[in-house]
């Protein structure tokens, strides 16, 4: 292990051992995020290897305790996506990736596992006699790597057998757990807090209509002085702070970087922009001519609404010819004309329906480049030449911008199309759809229905009136904050059912960790999320280079192919036994070739050897270049026909492979987009959700203790009087009495009015308990 592994300087050694004790006591949120502080601060460090396993660590850990299986995933992604940063982490990101593999039954991951496992087993068993390697280190070590390989080598073997079995049918990952119990539980819950406040819901049902839509006005100085009973210093700057912000920014949302930057953002594009740039959530080479594109949204729709009928390519070569006029007049919509004659031919309409599907698939699922667009194109344009048709007639016939071009083609080049487009891949294994589900059940819970607003003079805050009616509204994702005068936005506001109170007493609704710092919400799975996006945006630089490797293979064997053709220039000025064949004139340029000082000679022999070996497929590196220059000179008197032939194809293989590749960049950077848009989504933060902690026992409070919010005082007389008259003798709440009282901390005890009626004290203390719910819980949190 190199010696920048640890921590040297005393502040590092301190933090790194407060971390790992935090995370021992069970407080993993401080401890990540005193990790992800240190990796910020020294991100231009290069000994922070120490930092990104400590991290990975803490992932695995939370991956093994995960409630679900879907967290359990997302965490031990985000672990590989730690240990993958470093080379001498092999071992690790071996393990991650045969859990994650194992996890979803993903064929990728488990060739990232024998491919990590393979490395790191040359690393741990380099070639030597294992005589002088007992000399050279201790007993204890020895065995220790002897485990090691064992490890390594049953990770090899696992990963190799499923490979194997996934070429005869669909691997099968872990099943999903069966959450019934728990959904169980819940409705059991619900109906004992349902059963509980039966006497609350008769008394709302009993108030006037005014009386209800007065108590969707909430004194927002009545609030703060019931949140000071209640909370310390903290809780009472948060509040303030909650409502200064929805005063400026009019949104009860936010973004959020919960790194140590802690930048705020009023949207999310502008929150990715920021993770992007700024925590490595992207990757694009520099050049903007090096980049991937996507085919545009014109031809996206010309592929997609297009009708894909063979046309009488005879019969049209003929008008293109003879009545260009008539061509140049046709009309077209989408890039497609109903005016070319069509055949009739059950072949070639089956070919061009399969081609459409591919084509659109490919367009849907935003993985079809330029590139490969260009190549489909090419077929119809050398189709036309060989029917002496000009470029210049297919721009006048509005033929070369249009798929419909295609429809012109005969069955084998048809053929050659498919069979190119069916190479495409178009699936990823990579369980990004599973990161998803994990960040919906964690933002499922904050997720807020009621739209809260303000009145004019940001005195009073407004309730969502539909409470009045009906609690299943869909949810308020954008939080947007309205102004209304109140008394006209609830004039006509209906207020029939009871709704409203399970609205009020649904505790599993409301966030009960205010006022936490909004840093710390989620960012456990925020963590884990933001390495998984790195991660893959390391797979696309992978990818990127791996483009550009074909490509410099490409430029080695089109100077391959310019030596041939200069011969040919040399030749028409010298006696045919003075001429020198292509593979003699290559093997002698060979050589005079040394290699290890320049990559591009070392490919251009690669070149020549695969030319003349008429190989398959591409060849980047050779392990002895004596042995690769004798199979170039045993294979000198290849005939020039043979040379040509090779270089034809292996220009077309590369071209095919650089084609392949892009799409598969573009596959990449979806499962990218997907993740960052995650990400984004757990950057975010809605007030309403500490709003509501706050709101809903001081409202309940009110139900009991009318004239401390409802105004003028004719109203709460009102209030008071359906109140005693709703109550029975038989009320459920009952039972309660004596276990439960209001704390005094919660409303001044001047505003509290008497009662004759004992069943109002039933009430008060049923009142009381969910109060101090709803408090007990904020207490535990400040604390």
């Amino acid at each position: 292990m190199e010696s920048t592994a640890f921590p040297k300087d005393a502040e590092s050694v301190k933090l790194h051992a407060k971390a790992k004790q935090l995370f021992a006591n069970g407080d993993h949120i401080k401890a990540l995020e005193i990790i992800e502080d240190m990796i910020l601060v020294n991100k231009e460090e290069n000994n922070i290897r120490f930092l990104h396993t400590e991290q990975g660590y803490m992932l695995t850990k939370l991956s093994e305790k995960a409630e679900n299986l879907d967290l359990d995933f997302a965490f031990m992604l985000g672990a590989v996506g730690c240990f993958s940063e470093y080379e001498k982490l092999s071992l690790l990101c071996a393990h991650g990736f045969h859990t994650l593999a194992h996890h979803i039954g993903s064929v990728m991951y488990y060739k990232k596992c024998l491919k990590k496992a393979k490395q790191c087993l040359s690393v741990s068993n380099p070639n030597e006699d294992s005589g002088s390697s007992v000399t050279q280190m201790g007993l204890r070590r020895k065995t220790l790597m002897n485990e090691t390989e064992k490890d390594l080598e049953t990770l090899i073997k696992n990963a190799v057998t499923a490979i194997a079995v996934s070429k005869i049918g669909k691997l099968k990952g872990l099943q999903e757990e069966d959450f019934e119990p728990e959904v169980l539980r819940s409705k059991s819950s619900s109906e004992s807090v349902n059963k509980e406040f039966k006497g609350l819901r008769s008394f709302w049902l009993g108030l006037d209509v005014k009386v209800k839509r007065d108590f969707m006005k909430v004194s927002i100085a009545k609030l703060i002085s019931f949140v000071k009973g209640v909370h310390h210093r903290p809780g009472r700057d948060a509040l303030k702070q909650i409502l200064d912000s929805a005063k400026e920014d009019r949104k009860w949302t936010f973004w959020m970087c919960r790194t140590k930057c802690s930048k705020k953002f009023s949207s999310a594009e502008e929150c990715k922009v920021h993770l992007e740039h700024e925590h490595a959530a992207d990757f694009k080479p520099l050049k903007e001519e090096d980049r991937i594109k996507r085919i545009g949204k014109d031809w996206a729709r010309k592929i997609l609404v297009g009708g894909w009928e063979p046309v009488d390519t005879v019969a049209a070569v003929e008008m293109i010819k003879n009545r260009l006029a008539d061509v140049k007049a046709f009309s077209y919509k989408n890039g497609w004309s109903k005016e070319w004659p069509l055949a009739v031919d059950e072949e070639r309409s089956k070919l061009l329906k399969e081609i459409k599907f591919f084509l659109g698939m490919f367009c849907d699922l935003k993985i079809l480049p330029c590139s490969v667009r260009d190549c489909v194109m090419q077929y119809p344009l050398r189709h036309f030449g060989k029917l002496e048709v000009s470029k210049q007639s297919l721009v006048d016939s509005h033929l070369a911008e249009t798929p419909q071009s295609i429809c012109f083609l005969e069955c084998h080049e048809l053929n050659q199309i498919l069979d190119f487009l069916k190479c495409i891949k178009c699936e990823r294994d990579d369980g990004t759809d599973i990161v998803c589900r994990a960040v919906d059940s964690i933002l499922g819970s904050s997720r807020v229905k009621e739209k809260i607003d303000f009145d004019i003079q940001f005195s009073l805050l407004l309730l969502d009136r539909r409470l009045l009616k009906s609690n299943n509204a869909p949810f308020d994702d954008d939080g947007t904050i309205n102004v209304f005068d109140p008394n006209v936005h609830f004039a006509k506001a209906p207020a029939q059912g009871d709704d409203i109170i399970s609205w009020l007493t649904d505790y599993n609704s409301v966030d009960k960790t205010f006022p936490r710092p909004i840093r710390e919400h989620n960012l456990d799975i925020w963590v884990a999320v933001l390495r998984a996006v790195q991660f893959t945006c390391r797979t696309l630089e992978t990818k990127y280079a791996k483009k550009v490797q074909v490509l410099d293979y490409f430029s080695a064997l089109t100077v391959v192919e310019y030596l041939c053709m200069s011969e040919d220039e040399r030749r028409k000025n010298l006696q045919e036994d003075q001429w020198n064949s292509y593979a003699s004139l290559l093997c002698d340029i060979c050589e005079k070739i040394d290699p290890e000082y320049f990559l591009t000679a070392k490919l251009f022999v690669c070149a020549v050897q695969d030319v003349f070996k008429e190989a398959l497929d591409l060849t980047f590196d050779f392990p002895d270049f004596e042995d690769c220059l004798n199979l170039i000179r045993e294979r000198k008197s290849l005939s020039d026909d043979i040379v040509l032939k090779s270089i034809s194809f292996l220009k077309t293989l590369t071209n095919t492979k650089v084609m392949l590749i892009e799409s598969k960049i573009l596959l990449v950077d979806n499962s990218r987009i997907s993740l960052l848009n995650n990400l984004t989504r757990l950057s975010s933060f809605d007030n309403r959700t500490y709003i509501l902690q706050l709101l809903k026992p001081f409202l309940l409070v009110c139900l009991i203790k009318p004239s401390s919010n409802l105004e003028p005082e004719s109203t709460s007389a009102s209030l008071r009087k359906v109140e005693e008259d709703s109550m029975e003798p038989d009320d459920t709440l009952s039972s309660e009495r004596g276990r439960l009282e209001i704390s005094s901390n919660t409303v001044n005890q001047d505003e509290v009015m008497p009662r004759e009626d004992s069943q109002s004290d039933h009430l008060e203390s049923a009142l009381g308990e969910a109060a101090t719910r709803y408090n007990s819980a904020l207490d535990m949190t400040l604390k």
